[in-house]
């Protein structure tokens, strides 16, 4: 019997959503929290086991069995679950901002899981499980992550779990299973698409479906309360811009179906200014469509940060009111 890495003490559950315990081996097992128990038995060497929607609250013990095995978590807590995906301006660390070290804190109902990632340059790894935030290691924590995940603990009132699926310089195509842009007659020439990628020099995660596979299918169907996104710099050529807002939907679309929530709230982070830009009319048009898609799909909110982050850096070092935007989006939303 084994579970997915996600599963691990110190954890945070959506509070109000369907609470999926799921894993890998054969037999019957039996999965107990709070004076719930569900029995389930293994398929193909899969399993899960939903327990009932439960509100905000903890700490609990979450025990699963199989047979003679046992496994037991502690410290497992029901709060809000926000997954922080996206490019390198998701990824920036706090301490690559401005954010003053003095004002790291540690925070006991704030907490972190890292997903693996193609590109192994991180701190945090799926087997340290859900760590606790402190003032120690926030530096190295997502900016975004931290600081909206920081706020979001006190209008909530409640415990936070961040699950970090970022990746640097990816592109959205490879964020959604392999041809789905295809289907949905998206289709851009590959000559016309950002000069690495026509080069064929991109990057291993920028293959088609790419992302998905790796990362976000180690969360699926784990239920979220809510999703950052802060993505767009890596498809800022006019071609792509502007096919960029289709993209978009098609994204959210496929995740609220993966993730069995067709309401699952998503902000999304504008990208800012950016003066050096390769293709300016093509940065435009990717703002444009992530306004669009703010305006016209619901549960979506577009947070603005040209007015409050530099223009002339591709990763904007500015990032608490950000933070706080995109926090009082969510908090809008959920």
């Amino acid at each position: 019997m084994r579970l997915n890495p996600i599963f691990t003490s110190h954890m945070v559950f959506a509070a109000d959503k369907p609470v999926r315990i799921y894993g890998e081996g054969e037999g019957d097992i039996t999965v107990s929290m709070a004076g719930q128990i569900k029995k389930t038995a293994a398929q193909n060497g899969k399993w899960m086991a939903e327990l009932e929607k439960m509100p905000c609250g903890g700490p609990y013990e979450l025990i699963i069995s199989s047979g003679t095995e046992k496994i037991v978590l502690e410290d497992v807590w029901m709060g809000q679950v926000y997954l922080c995906a996206g490019q390198s301006n998701m990824q920036l660390r706090l301490e690559e901002t401005l954010f003053p070290q003095e004002q790291y804190e540690s925070n006991g109902s704030l907490r972190f899981f890292a997903t693996a990632r193609m590109e192994d340059n991180e701190p945090f790894f799926p087997q340290d499980g859900w760590m606790i935030s402190t003032r120690e290691t926030a530096g190295q924590r997502s900016a975004i992550g931290y600081l909206a995940g920081n706020e979001m603990t006190r209008r909530k009132q409640s415990a936070v779990g961040i699950i970090c699926c970022y990746q640097g310089a990816s592109i959205i195509e490879s964020w959604v299973p392999a041809g789905t842009f295809e289907r949905a007659g998206i289709d851009i020439p590959l000559e016309q698409r950002h000069p690495e990628r026509a080069a064929g020099k991109d990057a291993a995660w920028n293959e088609d479906g790419a992302l998905y596979e790796y990362g976000l299918s180690q969360v699926v169907p784990f239920s979220l309360s809510g999703v950052f996104w802060y993505q767009g710099e890596s498809d800022g050529l006019r071609a792509e811009g502007r096919e960029y807002a289709a993209e978009l939907k098609e994204l959210i679309a496929v995740w609220r179906r993966d993730f069995g929530d067709e309401k699952l709230p998503f902000v999304i982070v504008q990208l800012a200014d950016f003066c050096k830009a390769a293709d300016p009319e093509g940065w435009k048009l990717i703002q444009a469509a992530q306004a669009e898609v703010g305006r016209t799909v619901n549960g979506v909110s577009t947070v603005v940060c040209a007015d409050v982050c530099e223009n002339h850096l591709i990763h904007p070092m500015k990032k608490e009111e950000l933070s706080h935007r995109a926090a009082e989006a969510m908090d809008s939303l959920t």
